[in-house]
């Protein structure tokens, strides 16, 4: 899809893109912004230090998680597409660095992957041990999309394109978001890219990264919406056993059940040449709003499958009140499958990285019940922050609504809304309440079903896991089997609070742990 870049951080670049950003009747000495403590900034997520960011491109471990982006680097909206780049030694703390891939006068720079040559099977590494990075993007010109490739010879600083581009043509305007991996059992490099218009994916083999034949195809399935984009084929471990299952992910733009951009997912096989779903079920990765163009790392140290999501929509991606910069990426998250022995199948988990090193203070740690009197925990001053618990009562078929609302909101009154309704076996996501954006497409409301009756007590407990910062929410339900991801943005100012109260019943709150976090950018 459509690629970004980041602007090197220092004073010319900052003073350059205050320029950019400043209305046309002030100068732009006037203009100052405090980097990375600006209104809605994330505190702990990544965003880049101006201008529009959208799908995360060439996510590879190589000396370092390398992190490349969709950037446009003179404006706040889409175009002018680039691969900002930023790296991190621990995928929470990032160094932002140059623009990797700048756009070309021939065309703007889409998303695309990287890969480690480690064997030098592209020839571009003659005398490196170790090899190094190439990247396979495509590039997207005025009536046409190819597939390009260039290489680094500086671990990933920079890239110079190969002279025998480009590496795929079909003299098709929509053919784009090529994702590359190395299939060790057939010894070769194996490329995902998508026919959007076709909903379809196409499977390509090289044995150089520079001669590409094509192998089979996969769909229409699932969700088709309007086009397919991004697609992600990997292998993913299933819980509690040795075995793994090959999981092919695409993003659907627009047409997701919520309204625009989302991303399904199908587990199925791949021997190296046909990717075969289980069944053409397309299941959604997110059942938020602000979930897309998700890609995983290559090359991960012990073969983790880690996945990252730009958290955006482009019903109003390019409209929210941020700036001097707009989008973010959601936290990382490690994947997993869930056997089910239902007509589910495999159920993709998302378990995101440890935050235990960015906790601050103690806002919560206990147990208890909440009633009548709500429970009200003051976030000190932050809002970055998280809590896991689970939460507990006694579900009754058809009795009177039971529900536990736990409200994030600001000394205003504004507020999201995190909670459970046990008469409907519904967890859910209320956005509604706060009004610093206002977009006919960006409804309030989300939910999922999430049942853990027990069959004897009738005791249905369900785990929450939320991570609240600043203008995002990430709620992860029974350890990341259903994930929402939503910007909200108060117009008062950032939460100040959490306020949990019960409607129509006693809930227990076990092991209630809310801690505020640091900031990753100071």
């Amino acid at each position: 899809m459509k690629a970004t870049s980041l602007l090197w951080l220092s004073a010319t670049a900052l003073a350059v893109c205050a320029q950019a950003q400043s209305p046309s009747s002030a100068p732009a000495a006037q203009v100052q912004y405090p980097l990375y403590n600006e209104p809605y900034r994330p505190q702990y997520h990544f965003s880049p230090p101006t201008h529009f960011m959208n799908d995360p491109n060439g996510l590879v471990y190589f000396n370092g998680w390398q992190l490349y982006y969709q950037y446009n680097p003179i404006e706040l909206v889409a175009g002018h597409q680039a691969w900002g780049h930023a790296v991190s030694t621990d995928l929470l703390h990032w160094t932002n660095l140059p623009i990797a891939i700048p756009e070309k006068p021939t065309g703007q720079i889409f998303t695309g992957s990287a890969v480690v040559d480690s064997e030098n099977t592209s020839g571009f590494f003659d005398g490196i041990p170790g090899g190094g990075l190439v990247a396979v993007y495509t590039l997207n010109e005025p009536t046409n999309e190819v597939q390009n490739v260039a290489y680094s010879l500086n671990g990933g600083i920079t890239y110079t394109d190969y002279a025998g581009n480009p590496v795929l043509d079909r003299h098709d305007p929509n053919f784009r978001d090529p994702k590359v991996f190395w299939h060790a059992p057939t010894h070769r490099w194996i490329m995902t890219v998508a026919l959007p218009n076709a909903h379809q994916v196409l499977f390509y083999a090289s044995s150089d990264l520079k001669n590409w034949r094509g192998l089979s195809r996969f769909g229409p399935a699932g969700i088709e919406g309007l086009q397919w984009e991004c697609p992600n084929l990997l292998q993913v471990p299933i819980e509690g056993t040795n075995q793994k299952k090959w999981v092919l992910v695409v993003g659907i733009n627009p047409g997701a059940p919520q309204g625009g951009s989302m991303d399904e997912y199908f587990v199925g096989e791949f021997d190296g040449t046909t990717f075969r779903a289980g069944d053409t079920v397309g299941r959604l990765m997110d059942f938020g709003k602000d979930f897309y163009a998700a890609q995983t790392y290559n090359n991960t140290p012990t073969g983790e499958a880690v996945v990252v999501g730009w958290v955006g929509n482009w019903q109003y991606a390019q409209v929210v009140p941020t700036s001097p910069w707009r989008s973010v990426f959601s936290i990382p998250r490690v994947l997993s499958l869930r056997q089910k022995e239902t007509q589910t199948g495999a159920l993709l988990i998302q378990t995101p990285v440890s935050l235990e090193g960015l906790h601050d203070q103690t806002l919560y740690d206990g147990s208890t019940q909440i009633s009548t009197s709500p429970l009200s925990i003051p976030l000190q001053g932050n809002a970055s922050f998280e809590f896991e618990t689970t939460v507990a009562s006694t579900s009754i078929p058809h009795q009177q609504q039971q529900r536990l609302n736990i409200d994030i909101l600001n000394g205003a009154g504004e507020k999201v809304t995190v909670g459970y309704d046990w008469s409907r076996s519904q967890v859910f996501v209320d956005r509604g309440q706060t009004y610093g954006f206002s977009n006919p497409f960006f409804t309030s409301d989300f939910s999922t079903w999430a049942d853990n009756t027990d069959p004897k007590t009738k005791v249905n407990a369900i785990r929450l896991h939320v991570l609240v910062d600043r203008s995002m929410l990430e709620v992860f339900v029974d350890n990341g089997i259903q994930v929402c991801t939503s910007v909200f943005y108060m117009q008062h100012g950032p939460p100040t609070e959490m306020s949990w109260h019960a409607e129509n019943g006693n809930v227990t709150v076990q092991d209630l742990r809310a801690y505020s976090l640091k900031s990753v950018w100071r």
